[in-house]
């Protein structure tokens, strides 16, 4: 295949927890846009979706997990930051899936003889 044809692989990967997903790769894109934004309004913005959305998203994630992930910190307006565990679980997931989309995309070079690229939703230096 050509450079001008290279296919682009795109995986949606999530770990389930008595039949719930318990952290997938939409809450990760979540805590990682707080964290970088120190905001839920600016996060949800980022990912196109509304404040309302990505509250409920966030929400359901920390029901399920039985543990707060975001903290809210004094100050001007309402800033959010991770918690240490929804640091941890980000950037736990982050790795995992950064290595499953790294294995995924040469499996399919491999077997379809195609030229694959990632889609590039995370990058390592995310995680630095």
């Amino acid at each position: 295949m050509s450079k001008s044809n290279k296919a682009t692989l795109r995986l949606r990967v999530w770990i389930e927890q008595k039949d719930q997903i318990y952290i997938g790769i939409g809450s990760t894109l979540l805590l990682q846009h707080i964290e970088k934004l120190g905001s839920l309004r600016k996060a949800a913005e980022a990912l196109g979706m509304s404040y309302r959305r990505a509250w409920g998203k966030l929400k359901n994630a920390e029901e399920r997990i039985g543990q707060p992930l975001v903290e809210k910190t004094k100050g001007k307006g309402q800033r959010f930051n991770l918690s240490p565990f929804g640091k941890e679980l980000m950037e736990k997931f982050l790795h995992f899936y950064l290595d499953v989309e790294q294995y995924a995309a040469q499996k399919a070079e491999e077997v379809l003889k195609m030229d694959v690229e990632k889609s590039g939703e995370f990058y390592r230096d995310d995680t630095e």
